[in-house]
């Protein structure tokens, strides 16, 4: 072979030696089955969960679903978020179940009260119940009693039943509505000047009954005040406690007066006593003339409503018709002096054998009804008492037909009349009806929900990814590749943030097993790892980097951020020809978890031997020796391929 294609030969090898052969440059290796911990946030899961079980909700604890292994952050972050959705359904559905249960406790409670007062009620209903019965039974009786004597004297004709009781209210209290009563000085003052003047002037005839009768009009009993043409006063009565209207409380009470006429020529006002007793009524001051007041009356129940009072019976009683006295006022001497119902909204009742009677839109009497000798059946004194049994011969009944009862009394001829309204009808047989209970409505008992439901946590683990890099002192990477003996040649051990939420790691630790031949600057290889302790043992060529604590602490400080792990470094120098420098290192996470990498790889060459032969004879090497003109000379380079 000639010299020159020998040369060319060695070239050409050297170039293929110095070719790069690419390999992977991140290997993925892990365990089996596991990796670094991923527990995602879970505390609105915790919370909504507290949160179901302060409600009552039994919300049991599943076991911890497995969602597999990560190869990637990548994939680390596609399982957190299904992880977090698979959180957020247990989370609607737990606090739909609060909601029912919620709910369900509030109309529990709802329940719970309206049942003490169903049963408090209930109680109440049957003793109401039995009492009913008894009175029922006696409404019975006494209407087959007045059907025994519905055509005698004191007897209504027809059956008729009450249904208003409002006879005596002694501890009603009395208030003016927009105006207020008169103090004694007042009304004696207006009946000084405004009403004397106006009335007849002999004593008898007016001025004796004011001086004789207004001692006896002092409040509380009775109140002070003046009547105006056609200016409503309204009194309202409240604390009423005996009056019922069909069963149900009568809580107020208001009565409207208009003077209507005074009879007195020139006079527009009238004096008057307000009774506090609402069924006790009225004492107005006429003076022997011809006087009329209107006056409207409206019944309330406990909730201030209006109530509607037809069907309701009530009395006009007292219903005097005399002759007057000439010893006792002179304006009427032997004149007819009466008391009447002028007008009645409702239907008037007579009464069997009584002295009054329907005149038109009016009752009263037509006759004297005071003296027998005047043609009267009974003498006042028999009849005008209230514990007479006769009362009812100067009474009629008015039955109320419209919801609001509206009247006009009067008197022609008479000094201070007093009407009195209220239901204490004077017919005999008139029975108070009873009104029927209503027995109270159970409440319905809410069903407790049936919520089944339950939580559970997911984890799932990532394989951290590891990779080795080699690279020289120019930082170029060299993996593969051929390096001069003696030259610097550095190692990276790098592997992947931890994942969001990962568990805490206690422990990181990089261990890697130096080549023969590589000469560790252990000193450079510290200053390149400052998060590191670095341990070397050059017997077994072991190098270890620790993580520090200051590091793990900066890695679990917050968990709902990847962590960046730092690399550690190693230097040093390849110190032998024709090696091949082969390494790769190990991660162990919490003394659980170990993963290796992939080897990386650099070569060293060896000096080629030249040699010298005779070409009759190549096996033979004759360097050193004479060679003769002429002979013909075989040269020989030999390589020993590092590389493999």
């Amino acid at each position: 072979m000639k010299k020159r294609e020998i040369i060319k030969k060695i070239v050409s090898m050297l170039m293929i030696f110095a070719l790069v052969v690419p390999i992977a440059s991140q290997a993925y290796a892990a365990h089996p089955t596991r990796g670094v911990e991923v527990n995602a946030d879970h505390s609105k899961l915790d919370q909504a969960v507290q949160e179901a079980k302060a409600s009552g909700v039994d919300v049991p604890q599943e076991q911890t679903q497995d969602k597999g292994t990560a190869s990637s952050n990548s994939e680390a972050d596609a399982k957190l978020a299904e992880v977090k959705a698979d959180y957020e359904n247990q989370i609607q559905k737990i606090k739909a179940a609060k909601l029912k249960m919620d709910d369900y406790i509030a109309k529990k409670k709802e329940y719970d009260k309206l049942k003490k007062k169903y049963d408090e009620e209930l109680a109440k209903y049957k003793i109401a119940k039995e009492k009913y019965d008894k009175e029922l039974e006696e409404y019975n009786k006494a209407v087959e009693e007045w059907k025994k004597h519905k055509d005698e004297d004191g007897y209504l004709p027809e059956q008729h039943a009450q249904t208003l009781i409002f006879k005596s209210e002694p501890n009603a209290k009395l208030e003016f509505v927009g105006d207020k009563p008169f103090s004694k000085e007042e009304w004696n003052n207006y009946f000084t000047n405004v009403i004397k003047p106006k009335i007849d002037k002999h004593p008898a005839n007016g001025y004796n009954d004011f001086i004789s009768t207004e001692p006896h009009v002092n409040p509380p009993e009775k109140e002070r005040t003046v009547l105006r043409k056609g200016i409503p006063l309204t009194v309202r009565y409240t604390n009423l406690q005996n009056s019922y209207f069909k069963g149900k409380k009568i809580s107020k009470v208001e009565y409207t007066y208009t003077l209507k006429e005074t009879g007195i020529p020139g006079l527009n006002d009238m004096l008057a006593a307000i009774h506090r007793d609402p069924t006790v009524t009225i004492y107005y001051f006429s003076f022997y003339k011809n006087a009329s007041i209107n006056m409207t009356a409206k019944f309330f129940d406990e909730n201030g409503e209006e109530m509607d009072m037809t069907g309701a019976l009530v009395s006009f009683a007292s219903l005097n018709r005399g002759t007057g006295k000439p010893s006792e006022a002179p304006i009427v001497a032997n004149k007819p002096t009466t008391e009447k119902v002028l007008s009645f909204n409702g239907k008037f009742l007579p009464i069997n054998g009584s002295s009054i009677t329907v005149q038109g839109e009016s009752a009263y009497s037509l006759n004297d009804n005071e003296s027998k000798s005047k043609g009267s059946k009974f003498d006042a004194a028999e009849w005008d008492t209230e514990k007479s049994p006769y009362k009812w011969y100067g009474a009629i009944v008015g039955e109320v037909t419209k919801s609001r009862i509206n009247l006009t009394f009067g008197a022609e001829g008479r000094a201070i009349p007093w009407f009195a309204f209220n239901s204490d009808v004077k017919a005999n047989g008139v029975p108070i009806k009873p009104v029927e209970p209503t027995p109270p409505t159970a409440p319905e008992e809410p069903q407790k929900p049936e919520t089944n439901v339950s939580y559970h946590y997911d984890v799932f683990y990532v394989k951290s990814q590891v990779e080795k890099k080699v690279t020289n002192a120019n930082n170029q990477d060299i993996n593969d590749k051929v390096v001069d003996t003696g030259s610097v040649v550095n190692f990276e051990l790098k592997t992947s943030d931890f994942p969001k939420y990962h568990e805490e790691i206690k422990s990181l630790v990089f261990t890697d097993t130096l080549p023969e031949g590589y000469k560790l600057d252990l000193e450079g290889t510290k200053a390149n790892s400052p998060d590191y302790d670095v341990e070397y043992n050059e017997g077994t060529r072991l190098l270890k980097f620790t993580a520090k604590t200051s590091l793990l602490n900066e890695i679990n400080a917050d968990l709902t951020k990847d962590a960046k792990v730092p690399s550690p470094k190693i230097t040093g120098k390849v110190t032998k020809e024709g090696t091949k420098y082969e390494n790769k290192f190990k991660i162990s996470i919490n003394n659980d978890y170990n993963v290796e990498s992939d080897p990386v790889r650099v070569f060293t060459p060896t000096k080629p031997v030249k040699n010298v032969f005779d070409s009759s004879a190549p096996q033979v090497s004759i360097d050193g020796e004479i060679v003769k003109a002429g002979q013909e000379l075989l040269y020989k380079v030999t390589y020993k391929n590092t590389t493999g």
